[in-house]
């Protein structure tokens, strides 16, 4: 997930204009663990603009002086209790995180994660639901030089209340990014049945371009699409974080506002992810049947 995250909980604690008494960083925490995975947590100061210099600051500036490194994060699946080890990590933004090879993500498990530094202090906690899997997924080029790609699902249940999310990435980059309009509960399948549009959320020029963009036809990289159920407080965060991420821009549309969080002490979230993962390829018209 490219970490425009790291900007939109910065944005959190806006301060109005420069008059402001100075404010009191929070703390952010990202964190999530995958069915089979690894956690990854992820630990900053929220950037408070009421307290910005008057000189104009390079993103990496804002980066290197909220980054925590060398914070103390915990993690517990409910027996065990480890110290996740913090390195380096060019892939992530901000570009370190901490993680352990101790702790292997299960469905049905409760996991906590608590991150100490200094006076901050946060702690969250998340459930792995079952893991999601697809029927098949469709590949079809369409006109005006799109690509529809759409995922096909069976609930097991139709009457249970469930919660998806997709993330997709090019084959070989380390980081999943939310897929637009990517986020969807079991009251959006008809007769048990999901039919999910995947959109690219990869970014198709220098600048970051309108997220609710199509595959485009002629791409020949190889994508891959993970499709996660999530327990209901992760899918409320990454709904909002959708919607907000889509209104960007849109007159009159208030962006940025607060996000919902099952963080305690801090903002951000804490995500358990039931996935599956898929790779498909856009240059030709396909059905991969699972």
């Amino acid at each position: 997930m490219k970490r425009i995250l790291y900007i939109v909980t910065c944005l959190l604690l806006l301060a109005g204009c420069s008059y402001n008494p100075p404010q009191d960083s929070s703390m952010v925490l990202e964190a999530w663990i995958d069915a089979n995975g690894h956690p990854v947590v992820m630990i900053h100061k929220s950037y408070v603009l009421a307290n910005a210099p008057d000189s104009v600051q390079s993103l990496e500036q804002i980066i290197e002086q909220q980054l925590i490194p060398f914070g103390k994060v915990t993690f517990s699946d409910g027996e065990q209790e480890v110290v996740l080890t913090g390195r380096l990590d060019t892939m992530y933004m901000p570009p370190y995180t901490y993680t352990t090879i101790d702790i292997i993500g299960e469905p049905g498990k409760r996991y906590t994660v608590t991150a100490k530094y200094k006076d901050l202090h946060a702690t969250a906690t998340t459930t792995i639901p079952p893991i999601a899997t697809l029927d098949s997924l469709s590949v079809q080029a369409s006109s005006m030089g799109m690509v529809d790609v759409t995922g096909y699902m069976t609930l097991e249940n139709p009457l249970e209340e469930t919660y998806y999310t997709l993330f997709a990435r090019k084959k070989g980059a380390k980081q999943f990014q939310l897929c637009p309009f990517g986020v969807f509960d079991s009251r959006d399948a008809k007769d048990g049945q999901f039919k999910m549009k995947v959109y690219n959320p990869i970014s198709q020029g220098k600048d970051y371009e309108a997220l609710a963009s199509y595959f485009a036809v002629g791409d020949s990289a190889d994508y891959q699409l993970r499709v996660a159920r999530v327990d209901y407080p992760t899918y409320c965060f990454w709904k909002e974080y959708n919607e907000n991420i889509l209104s960007r821009g849109v007159l009159f549309v208030p962006i940025y506002k607060n996000m919902p969080t099952n963080v305690v002490g801090g903002i951000g979230f804490f995500s358990g992810f039931g996935s599956s993962i898929y790779q498909f390829s856009l240059l030709n018209d396909t059905t991969y049947r699972y």
